[in-house]
């Protein structure tokens, strides 16, 4: 059976339709305790235990102060997105929030977060003095970078936070040595 909202009827005599509402709250509590532990249970009732959220096929569009938290179909799968009015663009911003796109170029892979924080990273090696790094995904400013190195003669791994050479919004230049080597790197900013 199916919930009824017509029940009860004004006019209905309640030892007729008891049978019917009887029904109703159980399928309240029943469609209810999907996302929620059941009214009828010892403790917590009420509280959530998920949220499902149901696909949509465009973005809500709404307008300033409201936000909406949604799933849409990327792909041929489903994605979380969020969406809010931005007062400075005087538009909607609509920010994909799982499966985020990661660019790769070479052995660099950066991606940008839905807050605006962009992640670099990347593998490199050489047996030249220096060598230039370009980031996948452009910084604004400039970031801050972490290197681990190895080198092939005496292998040892050192991390270390990158203080020669340069770096720029754009990439770095790692310093090299007289011996070849193998190093990975990771840059965080904005």
């Amino acid at each position: 059976m199916t919930f009824n909202p017509a029940i009860p009827a004004a006019a209905d005599d309640p030892s007729v339709s008891q049978g019917q509402m009887l029904t109703n709250f159980n399928l309240i509590n029943t469609y209810f305790s999907t996302d929620h532990i059941a009214l009828n249970a010892g403790a917590d009732q009420g509280e959530h235990q998920q949220v499902t959220i149901n696909s949509v096929v465009a973005d809500p569009g709404l307008a300033d102060p409201k936000c909406s938290l949604y799933i849409k179909t990327v792909a041929g799968d489903s994605e979380l997105f969020f969406e809010k009015f931005d007062n400075v663009a005087g538009a909607n911003l609509v920010q994909q929030m799982t499966n985020l796109a990661i660019t790769t170029v070479g052995t660099n892979n950066g991606v940008t977060t839905p807050w605006g924080l962009i992640i670099n990273w990347g593998t490199y090696s050489t047996l030249a003095a220096s060598l230039a790094i370009t980031f996948a995904v452009p910084f604004v400013g400039v970031p801050i970078v972490t290197l681990g190195r190895e080198d092939n003669v005496i292998p040892t791994t050192k991390y270390v936070s990158y203080q020669n050479g340069t770096v720029t919004n754009l990439g770095f230049t790692v310093i090299g040595s007289a011996a070849a080597f193998n190093g990975s790197y990771i840059a965080i900013g904005v």
